[in-house]
């Protein structure tokens, strides 16, 4: 498809049929007929004479569009408005007749005087209307990239369990956005070369998330903030949420079930609760780094057994922060051990 940009033309075929689209937008005035028909500045044709061109060569063309967003409204130089212009191509064609026809006579002579020197002839732009529509009711730019940001924010929430700031999300926008920008840079591409996979969607985002503030309805965040707050271990606050983060979004990219990311968390619990029971006196750092150990071991054990390495420690650490409600640790006794 083609972006919302001031000059961009796509060309369909349907079965030898071409359907031709131009997108359209304006930053500022209004729509009218001498900026659909002049050409811009070292262009030959303008926006009309090229939808027109191929039918003008003799190819078969199905319909032609043009699509934006702006008011429409009448020329200082010209006694044709293009909002009734656009009133009358969007006449449904069961309900177009001879009075239709007729209604239009006037524009097909001001567009033929004025595409003429553009080598499109009368007949063709009798032809080209017949197949013609405008709409330029579409949504402005700006108004879809907020829609858009503003349902990123949601995906994010939902998958990673995270409240992205808005800078936040402008940065991960814009990553997403150069990447498809520069994976489409060719109509003649295939969709799966200009597509971009989960797994560099994952990257872009967690690149620049940050600092990764779990949602205010994640109440075992609260949990472990105390645990890690409470001995000299603060400072590993930041570096467990971003586990956490990083572990949710590999669980995304691969598609764990429900049943699985618990099965990680059951595991790490077995194996931490017979720590503890064997145990009991450690606190403090001492707790921290068994702890660490603990994960370590696990995580190359998961690793192992789904063959991907990227299911170790790390992994095994950002599953553990993100079950830390589920497993109890004591650091604050023995702080300063």
């Amino acid at each position: 498809m083609a972006h919302l940009c001031k000059r961009s033309i796509t060309l369909h075929k349907i079965n030898s049929v071409i359907e031709k689209i131009q997108v359209k937008k304006r930053e500022t005035g209004i729509w009218t007929f001498p900026e659909l028909i002049k050409p811009a500045k070292k262009q030959k044709m303008g926006i009309l004479a090229k939808l027109f061109e191929p039918l003008q060569d003799g190819k078969n063309v199905g319909s032609i569009k043009i699509l934006g967003c702006g008011k429409v409204g009448a020329s200082k130089y010209s006694d044709c408005s293009l909002a009734e212009f656009v009133a009358l191509l969007n006449i449904p064609k069961e309900e177009r007749s001879a009075d239709w026809d007729k209604t239009l006579l006037p524009f097909i002579r001001y567009l033929s005087e004025n595409l003429v020197s553009q080598d499109i002839t009368q007949e063709t732009v009798e032809q080209a209307i017949k197949l013609l529509s405008i709409n330029f009711s579409l949504p402005n730019p700006e108004s879809i990239e907020a829609k858009n940001k503003e349902l990123l924010a949601k995906v994010i929430k939902k998958v990673w369990q995270v409240d992205a700031s808005h800078d936040q999300v402008d940065k991960i926008y814009s990553a997403i956005f150069s990447a498809s920008k520069k994976a489409n840079t060719s109509a003649r591409k295939s969709w799966l070369e200009k597509s971009i996979t989960r797994q560099d969607i994952i990257l872009l985002v967690l690149q620049n998330l940050e600092y990764p503030y779990p949602t205010a309805d994640q109440t075992h965040s609260l949990t472990l903030q105390d645990k890690l707050s409470g001995a000299n271990i603060g400072d590993k606050h930041k570096y467990a949420l971003t586990a956490r983060t990083e572990a949710i979004g590999l669980r995304y990219e691969k598609e764990f079930a429900s049943n699985v990311w618990e099965k990680f968390g059951v595991d790490i619990h077995l194996r931490w609760q017979n720590y503890q029971k064997q145990n009991p006196s450690k606190s403090g750092l001492v707790l921290w780094n068994d702890l660490l150990g603990i994960l370590e071991a696990t995580g190359n054990d998961w690793s192992k057994e789904h063959k991907d390495p990227r299911l170790g420690t790390r992994f095994a650490e950002g599953v553990f922060f993100d079950m830390a409600d589920i497993c109890t640790v004591d650091f604050k006794r023995g702080a300063n051990e």
